[in-house]
C-alpha cells in the first residue's frame, strides 16, 4: 500500500497536528517549528517571524542615528536635491535647527515633484515636511508595525527615554523581520565586502579606510580588536561616543587604544568614512 502524498494528505496531517490548542507562545513557536513536515521551508520561517515580533524591542530592528541620512527644516530646496539623488531614499526626517536632537517633521521625495517642474527658489524643507510619527526604543515591533498600518505612514521615529533622536524605522524594516531581507535595486549585493579595505597609499602601512556604518562586532573580528559594542553598535557612533558634540567632525582625529581614526567625510551630523591607523 502507498502511502499518499500530496497537498490533500498534508492538510489533513495538519489538521490532525494542530487538533491540541497550543497554550502558550512557546508552544505555539514549537507547534510551528515541529509543521516543517506539512509546511513550505519559507512559509515556516515567516511564521517564525510573525511569532517573534511580540519579543523584539523597535531599537533591535531600527537604523542607527549616525546612519540616519537627515535634512535640517531651514535648508533650502536646491541645497537638499544632490542629497535625495545619491541617497535614493524617498522619506527624510528633517531635525529642529534650535533643538539638532529633535525630529520636526518628514519630508517626502514626491513632494519635491511640483517644484522640480516649476523651481521656486524661496521654498524651504519647513514648508513641505509632514508631522512624524513618534515611537519609544522600548515599544515592541508588532505594535509599531500596528501604528504604521493604522497611520498608513511607511516610517517612524525612535526616540529614547529623555525624548531625544535614537534611530527610525521604516516599515520595511519590521517586515523583514517577517519575510527576510528585502532587496531592492538600490541595495548593494554584499555590503561587508565594502565596510573595511586596506589604505592603497604605499605610504600608509597598518591602515585602512572604514565605512562609519560598520559594525563595531564585525571591525572587532576582521581586525582583532576588541572595542565595546554594549552602548553603540558602529564605529562612528563609536568615535562620535569619545568626542561628544563638535562643530566640525571633519578631519577631527581621536585615539582610543593603540589606533589611530581620523574622520575623512562627514557632514553636520553623521560621520561616512574614517582612516584607521594601528599604531
Amino acid at each position: 500500500m502507498h502511502e499518499e502524498s500530496g497537498p490533500s494528505w498534508g492538510m489533513r496531517g495538519l489538521r490532525k497536528w494542530l487538533g491540541t490548542a497550543p497554550e502558550t507562545r512557546d508552544e505555539l513557536l514549537k507547534l510551528v517549528q515541529d509543521s516543517r513536515r506539512f509546511l513550505e521551508p519559507d512559509t515556516v520561517a515567516m511564521l517564525e517571524g510573525v511569532l517573534d515580533l511580540p519579543a523584539t524591542k523597535i531599537r533591535e530592528v531600527m537604523t542607527q542615528r549616525p546612519a540616519i541620512v537627515s535634512l535640517q527644516e531651514d535648508d533650502q530646496l536646491i541645497d537638499i536635491l544632490p542629497v535625495l539623488v545619491e541617497s535614493a531614499h524617498s522619506r527624510f526626517p528633517v531635525f529642529s535647527v534650535d533643538q539638532p536632537d529633535n525630529v520636526v517633521g518628514i519630508l517626502l521625495a514626491k513632494d519635491l515633484l511640483p517644484f522640480l517642474i516649476n523651481p521656486n527658489p524661496n521654498i524651504n524643507v519647513h514648508a513641505l515636511m509632514r508631522q512624524p510619527l513618534f515611537v519609544p526604543e522600548s515599544a515592541r515591533s508588532d505594535q509599531v508595525l500596528r501604528m504604521l498600518k493604522n497611520t498608513q505612514t511607511h516610517i517612524a521615529i525612535v526616540i529614547d527615554e529623555y525624548g531625544s533622536t535614537s534611530g527610525l524605522v521604516t516599515l520595511e524594516d519590521i517586515l523583514e523581520e517577517i519575510v527576510g531581507e528585502i532587496e531592492d535595486e538600490h541595495d548593494k549585493a554584499d555590503p561587508e565586502s565594502e565596510y573595511i579595505v586596506p589604505d592603497q597609499d604605499p605610504k600608509t602601512a597598518n591602515t585602512w579606510l572604514v565605512q562609519a556604518l560598520t559594525p563595531i562586532e564585525y571591525f572587532n573580528n576582521m581586525l582583532d580588536t576588541q572595542f565595546p559594542d554594549d552602548e553603540v553598535e558602529t564605529m562612528g557612533g563609536l568615535l562620535l561616543q569619545e568626542i561628544g558634540l563638535v562643530s566640525d567632525l571633519q578631519g577631527q582625529t581621536i585615539e582610543i587604544d593603540d589606533w589611530q581614526f581620523t574622520i575623512l567625510q562627514a557632514d553636520a551630523r553623521t560621520i561616512q568614512l574614517i582612516q584607521a591607523v594601528r599604531q
